[in-house]
Formats: C-alpha cells, sequence, structure tokens
C-alpha cells in the first residue's frame, strides 16, 4: 500500500470512530503531554480539538559530536531552537556532563543564548506548575488563548518564536472550534467554502486528506448514518482524484462493516452471559464455584469461537 492510500485510510477511520484527532497516539513534547491531559473536553461535550499535539521533532545534529551541538545551539535561528535544546538536556543528563557543556556553551553563545538554554529546564518546570493550576473547564476557544498566555508568561516576547509549532497547532484547533460552531448555521456547500477560505488564510491545512477529515467530523456530528455516508461519499470525489476516492470509498465500508460486526458481537455476548446468568441458579447450582467458573468460561470461549467463524 503506498504512502498516500495509507494516509487515506487513515484519514477515514478517524471520521468513523467520530472523534476529532483522537484516533491515533501522536509522539508529543512532554509539556504538551501535560497540557493536553489539563485541557479536555468542556462540560458541554464540545468536540475536543486540542487532543493532539505537533509531533516531537528529531534531533536535528549527529548526538555523538557536543561540539557540533553547542555550535548549532550557539547559531541557530529561534524558530529551530527547541528541539536542540531539549536534546542537549536529555543527552547531557543521561551522561551527566550537564555542568561542563553548559560552561562550554557560555563560551560559545551569546550571554541571551545561553541563559535561554540553562534556564531551559527551570521554565519548563515553572510552565507545567501552571498549567497544571490552571482552570481549562471552558471553551476550546478560552483554552487556547490561555494556555498561549502561560507560554509568553514563562518565555517572555521569545514565545512565538521559540514555540512556533504549539502556537500554529493550538491556533488551528479554536480556529476548528470556531467553525464547528459556525457549521451549525451553514449547508455542507457553505461549510466547504468556509473551509477553503480559512485555507487560503492559513488558519488550517491546506492538504486535501486533512480537509476531508476536518470536514467529515464537524459536519458528520449531527447527521444520520444513512447522510454520513452520503456526505463522505461527495467530500471523497471532491477532495481527490478518482483512483484515491475510490480507496477511500472501499476503506469506508470496510470500517462500517467491522463496527457493524463488533455491535453484533457485543450484543449477541451480553445476551449470552446474561442466558448464563439465569442458568447458574437453576440447572447449574448443584455446580461449586469454580465448577461454575469454569463451564462459564467455556460456555464463553465456544461463543466466540461459533460467533467469529459464522461471521
Amino acid at each position: 500500500m503506498n504512502k498516500t492510500n495509507i494516509f487515506l485510510s487513515l484519514a477515514v477511520l478517524a471520521a468513523a470512530t467520530g472523534a476529532i484527532y483522537q484516533n491515533e497516539v501522536h509522539e508529543t513534547t512532554e509539556h504538551n503531554a501535560h497540557n493536553i491531559q489539563a485541557i479536555q473536553n468542556t462540560k458541554d461535550q464540545e468536540p475536543n480539538p486540542l487532543s493532539e499535539t505537533p509531533k516531537k521533532l528529531p534531533p536535528a545534529y549527529d548526538e555523538n559530536s557536543s561540539e557540533e551541538l553547542l555550535n548549532k545551539l550557539a547559531q541557530t535561528n529561534l524558530n529551530e531552537l527547541k528541539p536542540l535544546i531539549e536534546s542537549f538536556w536529555q543527552n547531557c543528563l543521561r551522561q551527566s556532563e550537564c555542568d561542563a557543556l553548559l560552561a562550554e556553551l557560555h563560551t560559545h553563545a551569546s550571554s541571551h543564548r545561553y541563559l535561554l538554554v540553562a534556564e531551559y529546564p527551570a521554565k519548563k518546570q515553572e510552565f507545567d506548575q501552571l498549567t497544571a493550576s490552571e482552570d481549562f473547564n471552558t471553551t476550546t476557544v478560552e483554552k487556547v488563548s490561555r494556555i498561549k498566555r502561560i507560554y509568553t508568561q514563562v518565555w517572555g516576547d521569545l514565545a512565538t518564536e521559540l514555540f512556533h509549532e504549539e502556537f500554529a497547532f493550538y491556533n488551528t484547533r479554536a480556529t476548528l472550534a470556531e467553525l464547528t460552531d459556525l457549521s451549525q448555521e451553514m449547508t455542507p456547500d457553505e461549510f466547504i467554502e468556509q473551509l477553503d477560505i480559512l485555507s487560503q488564510q492559513g488558519k488550517v491545512s491546506s492538504d486535501a486528506q486533512e480537509q476531508y477529515s476536518i470536514a467529515i467530523e464537524i459536519l458528520g456530528t449531527s447527521m444520520t448514518p444513512n447522510e454520513l455516508s452520503h456526505l463522505r461519499s461527495q467530500l471523497a470525489r471532491r477532495y481527490f482524484d478518482h483512483e484515491q476516492a475510490q480507496a477511500v470509498l472501499v476503506r469506508q465500508q470496510q470500517i462500517l462493516n467491522q463496527q457493524e460486526t463488533v455491535l453484533s458481537y457485543r450484543q449477541a455476548l451480553s445476551e449470552k452471559k446474561a442466558q448464563l446468568q439465569m442458568l447458574k441458579g437453576s440447572e447449574y447450582a448443584h455446580l461449586s464455584a469454580q465448577q461454575w467458573q469454569t463451564h462459564y468460561d467455556t460456555e464463553l470461549k465456544s461463543f466466540r469461537k461459533a460467533f467469529f467463524q459464522r461471521n
């Protein structure tokens, strides 16, 4: 399966399960994972567009070369610096040589850059403490505003550049939350037009697969299964070429079939368990607790085997 079809399959899987950006577990930076846990869905059950964070960037240097790392820390542009700082601390702590490397960095970098690196762990701890104490039981837009305010409180004017990926991520989440509210008053065509405008403004991704997933998730919230199926077909043909659209629709049908099988299995299993519990007090009342448990487990094992042989 090529890269495009894999991505399309994941997009449809996300749509079928009905949770914005929640189908996959992404590797996140430690502090972002903490933030997201703090800003879960609000009490009115709005979709939570803060459930996924930007991926942690790989180290942009040879980890075996301390000199190369120090040079990069001293010279790299601010908007590319965060992964280097985090890699510096991960490696120096592992090798127990942070003091020596910081002293050497002081000879390579400006005082301002040196302090940024040296104070990063303490500022990160302050950031974590502030986010942990913040009350995020509010709207998504307000959550985004508060988390950005904490970044700025801790890192000052450097926050926007140093954490530009995080800021872009949160801004997109706020935009999608606002779009979700507006979608209740829009037709699907009006919604797609607005999504296109936001894409042109750089507020949401211009990637076709991502726009497809956004549209499905937001528009599909209040639709019946038949309406949602029709919408998926329409949007697949809008955003993808014929081959890609067919791949999306085939995968969509596979997921729907799987969901139906799971629902059928759960219902049948529940009925089987209820039937066994009824017999426990009558036909099998003479069995000891251990004998009953053995019989119960055997019956359920046979049930599962027969069910999946039929399906």
